[in-house]
Formats: structure tokens, sequence, C-alpha cells
């Protein structure tokens, strides 16, 4: 019986501690009404999908006229920089919140986001080996032709990955905590991140769901942590693996020069498992890795503030 109740106990989900992001300070303007918060979200959305093509067609025209994919979709990563303006923008000045409260606090960061990016090449490459396990993915080594152009898709998705972090995690789950339990912050912010991706090139359901997955792993282990900086090295080492390590697509974007090249078995079950061209994201073995994640970033202790804990 005894150890019975010390397994139920090590499988409690301990509760998340306050912490900068879900504490409000006395200066900020955040309302606590979520049927405007989802407004603002839907209107930051807006203002940066109709910027970005300008800014894309900014960029591409400083490239040479010969200028290929590749070059094209780096001007695309680099073009969400303007996410980061805008969500910054509007945070500091329009809601005069706090860096912290972005999740985005200096003394978190050197320690932080070097483990996300290692723990984004970890889980991506933990999905890359149930595929190969199950024979249902091959990879090949091709080298790369341009060093340079390759080395720039690093900086690239650090922006990329950042980028969704502060618009779904760092404005909309925060905000949302204002006025909703956490777990309803997380789901909510998890849902509406799997959506933006509905115009990606092969969407399905699993896919769906495979992106909901990521949103609540990387909601839940911000509120563990109290910041962003780990959800977004693991968000953008994810993504750089995917496409610039194992030449898969991202999404259902193929992603430029990669060191490997990845090649699908034939059949329905690889298919399903792999995710055909959307790439892993829509296929079963990352589900199943994201699923494990969650249960992970439930389980772990939140990092300590100095706070007593909140209840979830």
């Amino acid at each position: 019986m005894r150890n019975t109740h010390g397994m139920e106990a090590s499988m409690k989900i301990p509760p998340f501690s306050p912490n900068p992001m879900t504490t409000p300070t006395p200066r900020e303007r955040l309302t606590r009404r979520p049927e405007v918060v989802l407004f603002l979200f839907m209107l930051i959305t807006v203002v940066v999908e109709m910027g970005r093509p300008a800014l894309y067609s900014l960029g591409v025209s400083f490239l040479s006229p010969g200028a290929g994919y590749e070059q094209r979709l780096l001007v695309s990563l680099f073009a969400t920089t303007l996410t980061v303006a805008v969500v910054l923008i509007f945070c500091l000045v329009g809601e005069r919140r706090t860096l912290a409260s972005l999740g985005l606090s200096r003394r978190g960061f050197p320690l932080e986001y070097p483990l996300g990016l290692v723990g984004g090449l970890a889980l991506f490459g933990a999905s890359v080996l149930l595929c190969v396990a199950t024979g249902t993915l091959t990879l090949t080594a091709t080298g790369i032709t341009s060093v340079g152009l390759w080395l720039l898709f690093i900086p690239g998705f650090l922006i990329q990955g950042m980028s969704e972090e502060l618009l779904c995690r760092s404005y909309l789950m925060v905000s949302l905590s204002r006025g909703f339990p956490l777990w309803a912050c997380a789901g909510i912010n998890a849902l509406l991140f799997s959506l933006l991706h509905m115009g990606n090139t092969g969407i399905g359901i699993i896919s769906l769901i495979n992106i909901f997955l990521f949103g609540l792993f990387a909601s839940l282990l911000a509120l563990r942590r109290g910041s962003i900086w780990m959800v977004g090295g693991i968000h953008s080492a994810w993504n750089f693996a995917q496409g610039n390590l194992f030449g898969i697509p991202v999404s259902g974007i193929v992603a430029g020069p990669a060191p490997l090249s990845a090649r699908v078995a034939d059949g329905a079950f690889a298919g399903l498992w792999t995710g055909g061209s959307f790439g892993l994201e829509g296929g079963l073995a990352v589900t199943l890795i994201l699923a494990l994640a969650c249960i992970l970033a439930l389980l772990i202790p939140s990092k300590s503030f100095g706070d007593k804990p909140s209840s979830v």
C-alpha cells in the first residue's frame, strides 16, 4: 500500500508558481475582458500579416535578379522581425508591460535559451529516430554547396521561432491569464497557434493536432519556467533541425540547404507516421514525442521565484 501511495504522490501534477509573466504589475494596462484580448490578438496578427509581404518585397528588392528560392525563403524568415517589433511596441508602450512580464527577463537568458536550443534539437532528433527505427524514413548525407547561405538560416530561424513565441505566449497567453485560469490560457493560445498554420501546404488533421500539442507544450513550459527563453530556443532549434539539418519540410515549407536528405518509404503507414508533404509535424511520430513532452512539462516542478505556489 505504501508503494502505491508513493507512486500516486509522485504522479501528482505540481502547482504553477507565481512568476513575472503571470503576476500583474501596478503600471500595466492589460484588459481582463477575454473578447477584447482575442480581438487585439487578431488585430495584431492582421497587421503583421499585411505588413510582412511589404517587408518581404523590400528585402527581395536587394537580391540579385538571379536569386533562387533559398535566398527568398531567408528574406521571409528575417521578415518575421516585424512580428517581434509589433508585439514589443504594443506590449511595452501600449500596455506598459515590463520585459519580465513578456517572459524576456535578462536573468534567465544565459542558461534558459541555450538549454532550449539543445532541447529543440533533441526533441526533433527523437522524432527522426522513431521514424528511422520503424523503417519509414531513411537519411542520406548530401553535403552543403554554400556554407555561408546555410549559416544564414540559423539567425533566420532564431528570429522566426521567437516571433511566434512572443505573439502566442508572451502576448496572448499572458493577457488571458489576467482573467482566465492558467490551464485555459494554455489551451486557448495553443488552439489559436495551430489555426495560424491553416494555410500551410499539406495541412491535415494530424498536422493541426501536432501543432496544437507543440503550442500546449510551449505554453506549459513557459508557465513552469516563468519566461519564454527556453521555449523560444526549442521552437527555433526544432524548425532549423527539421529543415536545415535533416532536409525535411517545416510545416509544409521546404527549408533550403541541409547536410542530410530524408526519404519517406513507400506505403500508407510510412506517410501516416512521417507526415508526407507537410513534414514530420504531420505524422504520428511527432504526435507521440509531443504528447510525452506535454506530460513532462506538466510533471516537472515550477521554477521558484520566492513566492508561494498558486493553483492551476
